[in-house]
């Protein structure tokens, strides 16, 4: 009987998030348990310093890719996401030995074992993946025409076989250089690309910061789940538990900061900008202006136009 490969679980960081990358590793050594037998971890370092990398090559179990950054000259920008994410397009070249591999965000934290996300049968699809019901509800999927099946590529179990047999990393390239709506860095191209051919699980799997929005029983009806409990939870938009005082699930990753070699550095947290204190706040983001009032969140184009009620 030949024995199974093991799962490549993959992070791709550049000195920008060396730090969040550890903790969510370490995260993930402690929670799942049989890591050692279904997986190996890969960090694919995106231009490292040498003190990242070896800082990187100290956590146990895991290993090192650094490759200059290719896409450093690409036009492309994002508030908080760095062109590093552009080499999830090239994942299934990378790992050509492998059928099958997990990504995961840097702003991730592990809490549960992931040996069943890892067994899930993604045969006939290019990714398993959780959808992004913000970004449905804000008319992102409608700008790219996907309709309510938009997901969001901070975990994507992706069948890279499959990938490869439609040569898909050029056509992923070709999707971003030719995009018209800019909102992401690399989001938007997964969903326009892998349309049609994905397989949606349980929002436990990339349970999304910005979905505490919602009560507990709008989002269980929202996604047509009865329970909620976060495996993988996704530190959304820019309320980084590194960044922000106060942050969702900010003591749960202090927990594994604390267990990393960081943990003597002073994060030096600012205030949480959108507390339900706040009467009124109002800011720009790209060509929309979002207000909150009184906890309620709406967005409009200037004009008035185009108004929505749910932006995070």
């Amino acid at each position: 009987m030949q024995k199974e490969k093991k799962i490549p679980i993959v992070y791709i960081a550049d000195d920008n998030y060396v730090m969040p990358a550890t903790v969510s590793i370490l995260s993930l050594l402690k929670n799942f348990k049989n890591h050692s037998k279904m997986a190996e971890i890969y960090v694919v370092g995106v231009s490292l310093s040498k003190e990242n990398e070896e800082s990187l090559k100290k956590l146990d179990n895991v290993q090192i890719l650094n490759l200059d950054n290719k896409y450093e000259n690409l036009h492309a920008e994002h508030n908080h996401v760095t062109k590093a994410a552009l080499f999830k397009f090239d994942i299934a070249d990378i790992f050509k030995n492998y059928d099958k591999v997990l990504y995961l965000d840097c702003d991730t934290l592990i809490l549960r074992d992931l040996t069943k996300l890892l067994k899930t049968d993604i045969n006939g699809y290019y990714a398993a993946v959780v959808r992004d019901i913000l970004a449905v509800l804000k008319g992102d999927a409608n700008d790219i025409g996907v309709g309510n099946n938009y997901f969001n590529s901070g975990m994507m179990l992706l069948n890279i076989k499959k990938m490869r047999e439609d040569s898909l990393g050029e056509r992923l390239l070709d999707a971003k250089l030719n995009e018209t709506v800019k909102r992401y860095m690399d989001q938007n191209v997964f969903n326009t690309v892998f349309k049609n051919y994905v397989k949606f699980l349980h929002p436990n799997y990339n349970f999304l910061t910005s979905n505490l929005k919602f009560t507990f029983f709008t989002l269980c009806s929202l996604f047509n789940v009865w329970t909620l409990r976060p495996v993988v939870v996704h530190f959304t938009y820019y309320l980084k538990p590194w960044a922000y005082k106060d942050v969702e699930f900010s003591k749960q990753w202090m927990k594994y900061y604390n267990l990393s070699e960081y943990k003597d550095v002073p994060l030096n947290l600012k205030e949480y900008p959108h507390k339900y204190s706040k009467v009124y706040y109002k800011r720009k983001e790209y060509d929309r202006w979002i207000i909150d009032i009184l906890g309620l969140r709406f967005s409009y184009k200037k004009g008035g136009k185009d108004f929505r009620l749910f932006y995070p």
